[in-house]
């Protein structure tokens, strides 16, 4: 998943870009982290890391009751759907990593248990070491 970022340039009085900033620094970026800690403490969190994907839904079920909360309220809804989707976003992407590399993990631990000592394939195949050898450099050839 690709994000692209537009930059522009706010023209605004002093008081609009202050009110702006007050809005963004410390409402709307404390939400997001709130949001993010209440998905990383949900019940069903590691459910949805070995899934690679949680339900976007829970993430605006987790924000109604902050609107409420005196250090969150008093935002335009949409900062509220701004931080929603910053959430799912962040979790999206990372909890997709988080499988891939599981998976990848998982591949190479199974690799590895199939791999055996020359004492362990010698005892698991019942002929001695030379035999086993000669026999898999005529299998490579």
């Amino acid at each position: 998943m690709s994000q692209i970022t537009i930059q522009c340039r706010l023209v605004a009085s002093v008081n609009t870009r202050q009110q702006l900033w007050k809005l963004m620094a410390e409402k709307n970026t404390p939400l997001i982290n709130e949001l993010l800690s209440k998905v990383a403490e949900h019940p069903e969190f590691e459910t949805w890391r070995q899934k690679g994907k949680h339900p976007s839904s829970i993430v605006k079920e987790l924000c109604q009751p902050l609107k409420t909360d005196p250090r969150f309220i008093g935002q335009p809804a949409r900062f509220y759907t701004s931080a929603i989707a910053t959430v799912n976003y962040i979790y999206k992407s990372w909890l997709a990593l988080m499988k891939r590399s599981q998976s990848q993990l998982e591949g190479k631990i199974c690799w590895w248990g199939m791999l055996k000592s020359d004492p362990e394939l010698v005892e698991n195949s019942g002929v001695n070491l030379e035999r086993l050898r000669s026999r898999a450099t005529e299998i490579l050839a």
